[in-house]
């Protein structure tokens, strides 16, 4: 077999929560947003909730450098433990923010301790062989769409 199915089974998995946890504010963030009173109205509302959506993603622009180095330094399981405690535990704190300007920065903390994207592509390489990567690869895409639309 060219590829080992358990750990990319397991790293699906793992890019599929990942990727819902990053997405799961979507349904309610602009009223969430008019609520803390960043926005006046529910008009505005999709303006200030593309900050707090957007903070996740530029902390993780900010830090994969670094997680990558850390994957490879430490080994890749680390990494993953902790992008999924980022999504966890900031999944929480930013459902408990009392503030818009703490909804904005645990967003951005949570997206600063998420380095999954390198490490599952780097994993997927490490998983499979030749005729195999392919497939890996687009099993952790798949999961990954999966996750959004959940």
């Amino acid at each position: 077999m060219g590829y080992e199915p358990v750990p990319l089974g397991v790293l699906s998995l793992v890019i599929f929560v990942n990727a819902y946890g990053t997405t799961f504010l979507f349904s309610f963030i602009g009223f969430m947003v008019v609520d803390l009173g960043a926005a006046k109205n529910k008009n505005e509302s999709g303006y200030v909730a593309g900050y707090v959506t957007s903070a996740f993603f530029v902390g993780r622009m900010v830090s994969s450098i670094f997680w990558g180095y850390m994957a490879d330094k430490y080994g890749r399981r680390p990494v993953l433990l902790i992008a999924l405690l980022s999504i966890a535990i900031g999944g929480v704190a930013f459902g408990a923010s009392p503030t818009f300007e703490i909804a904005l920065l645990v967003r951005f903390l949570a997206g600063l301790f998420n380095g999954i994207i390198a490490v599952s592509k780097a994993m997927v390489h490490e998983l499979t062989t030749g005729e195999h990567k392919a497939m890996g690869m687009s099993a952790v895409t798949a999961m990954w769409s999966l996750g959004e639309c959940a």
